[in-house]
């Protein structure tokens, strides 16, 4: 060891910004601007105010030390609580380690860890080694969830990671799950601003964006058919209890669904609209339009306090930025349906469409009766957007209680068939028992109420995993007769001709979705990429995969896919770590597994991604 190398214990803090990629290729310049803005305005004064180093910035992000882990620990709590309303979102990685210290630069397994750690952290949360929980787990202020271990790349021993929660952070982190009490979402769990990770370093070495304002880049929608085009923007939950979110975003997804229905308006899909929680009150109605091209903006607030209901709404022409309409509307709970009848009839009034009789029945037509049996279907409809197993068991565990207060609520036996759809690609556990589980309630839900597009998209799905694509494109047809802006109908669907053979066909399906859904969620990109790697195209493939993992990590089918086009692209040393997160995620995952997971109707796909995974190192 030279003079200039010595070694110490450290607490090791890895950035990265999430989403930089896309960002970049939507509007470079605002991009950088957002990106030096974080640096200079929240990251490097924390730095300083908390005695941490910068020691560099690198392909991959940012790298710093501190002499503590109560200093680290502090120093990130203090960057993701004032990053929470700007447009980028951060992932931080802390570990307590020995590091190599060579001049100003420090490696050695204790960032090697602290790297990995980073790269499990969610969108806008803190991820900590178990040697960092440790030192820190009894203070009072944080509070931890345990991620469980994880094998990682270059890292002989799983390591154990743990979450810092929402309550310690100021950011939304992982929580653990529980069914029978509603959760705050994740930072990512709808669908973030931004969409590819890597590094804050690459833009600070590399660019100079001076001090430019940063501007968000514009979504293209391309109208339809010269139809009014519309927004609504989640509600604001003004119950003063957080834990009453659940129920504003109910308001709001219930009435995205009735305005949806209406053959003249284009509208926005549901992940779009709450892509825009975090930022919605630094947009207005304007800037609203600029970013989506949409004309209409919808927005409000929901106060719920015992048995009393107020929704404030309000209906601007984003062209213009004059509001058009605004209501304040007062009922008790008893009287919720009606309730939302009147604030989606007013907006159809206000933008001057006529309904036709069918239209107006179809409108002020109900799933339920049952207000709790409702109440139930929302929190259960919350945990269904997050995309992970326990979650999935979460809204099993509300849909089958729902069913208990009303067996004929038709939306909800159709959304709990949906869950039990294709279990193989979270959980290799009854696999054909869930099918045929979802196969009965998708049916029994079509039989209640024909009229509702979900029931068929949600029976064209097991359709579909069970090889009937025939069927499967017959019901999702229907879907979207029935609800022409059912934009995971037009998904599903091209999903469906993918697997049936068509892969030209379904990126144009996509494409036709995305008009509707353009900040599309995990489904979307874990199907496009499924696309591209049919087709060949695997640069194309691993740039929608890892942005799909970026959504969603613990996606089983997606790390498989991931590990396939890694090996075709010659990639076999990252190849072999993707089979090895696979199987931390699905002990006993084999090859003979594949075919339950991806539903080809011819083999030579399947073949491909077989013989991909076999030489990664999955088992026969």
């Amino acid at each position: 060891m030279t003079e200039q190398e010595k070694r110490r214990l450290a607490a090791i803090m890895m950035l990265d910004v999430v989403g930089f990629t896309r960002l970049m290729g939507e509007d470079e310049t605002g991009t950088l601007a957002f990106v030096l803005d974080a640096r200079r305005t929240y990251v490097e004064p924390a730095l300083a105010r908390h005695d941490g180093r910068l020691v560099k910035l690198m392909g991959d992000g940012a790298l710093a030390e501190f002499a503590s882990v109560t200093s680290a620990l502090d120093c990130a709590c203090e960057i993701q609580a004032a990053m929470r309303t700007h447009p980028l979102k951060l992932r931080i990685g802390i570990n307590l380690g020995e590091v190599i210290v060579d001049e100003d630069d420090i490696y050695g397994d204790g960032v090697n860890v602290a790297s990995r750690i980073e790269a499990l952290a969610q969108p806008g949360g803190i991820a900590v080694s178990r040697n960092v929980y440790d030192q820190a787990r009894k203070r009072a202020d944080l509070h931890f969830v345990d991620g469980g271990k994880h094998m990682v790349k270059n890292v002989t021993e799983p390591v154990a990671v743990f979450h810092l929660s929402a309550e310690g952070t100021g950011a939304d982190a992982a929580r653990a799950p529980d069914p029978l009490k509603r959760r705050r979402a994740p930072a990512l769990a709808l669908v973030l601003l931004v969409i590819a990770a890597v590094s804050l370093g690459y833009v600070v070495l590399g660019r100079n964006a001076g001090n430019e304002t940063a501007k968000v880049a514009p979504i293209a929608v391309p109208p339809i058919q010269d139809r009014p085009s519309l927004v609504v923007l989640p509600f604001a939950n003004l119950s003063g209890d957080p834990d009453q979110a659940y129920f504003s975003d109910g308001m709001t997804d219930n009435l995205i669904n009735d305005l949806s229905q209406v053959g003249g308006l284009l509208v926005i899909a549901r992940n779009t609209s709450f892509s825009f929680r975090d930022r919605q009150e630094a947009m207005d109605a304007q800037t609203v339009h600029k970013v989506l091209g949409v004309r209409y903006v919808v927005e409000g607030s929901v106060q719920r306090a015992g048995d009393h209901v107020r929704i404030n709404a309000n209906l601007v022409d984003g062209t213009t930025g004059f509001q058009l309409w605004a209501g304040r509307l007062d009922r008790e709970f008893s009287d919720l349906f009606a309730l939302q009848d009147q604030v989606a009839s007013q907006i159809i009034d206000a933008l001057k469409i006529e309904l036709t009789q069918d239209q107006r029945r179809r409108l002020s037509k109900r799933h339920t009766d049952n207000l709790e049996a409702y109440d139930l279907f929302l929190r259960a409809w919350e945990e269904i957007w997050r995309f992970n197993d326990e979650s999935r068991k979460a809204a099993q565990a509300y849909l089958w209680s729902t069913l208990d207060l009303d067996p004929d609520f038709a939306l909800a036996k159709a959304i709990l068939a949906t869950t039990y759809t294709n279990r193989t690609g979270v959980s290799l556990t009854a696999s054909a028992e869930s099918l045929e589980t979802a196969y009965r309630l998708a049916r029994q839900a079509v039989a209640i109420d024909p009229e509702l597009p979900a029931v068929h998209a949600s029976l064209g799905l097991v359709h579909m995993f069970r090889r009937e694509y025939d069927k499967a494109d017959a019901s999702f047809a229907q879907a979207v007769k029935l609800d022409p802006n059912y934009a995971d109908g037009f998904g599903m669907q091209a999903w469906n001709w993918h697997y049936a053979g068509e892969p030209e066909r379904a990126l144009a399906g996509f494409e036709h979705a995305m008009r509707l859904n353009p900040r599309a969620p995990f489904p979307y990109l874990n199907a496009i990429a499924e696309v591209h790697f049919s087709l060949g195209n695997l640069e194309a493939a691993l740039e929608w995969s890892t942005e799909a993992l970026e959504r969603n990590p613990e996606a089983l089918r997606q790390r498989l896919l991931q590990g396939a086009i890694l090996t075709e692209l010659g990639q076999i040393e990252d190849a072999e770590w993707e089979v090895v997160e696979a199987l931390a995620l699905q002990p006993g995952i084999t090859i003979a597994n594949l075919p339950d997971i991806y539903p080809y109707r011819e083999g030579s796909t399947l073949a491909r991604l077989e013989q991909a995974l076999r030489a990664a190192g999955l088992p026969e």
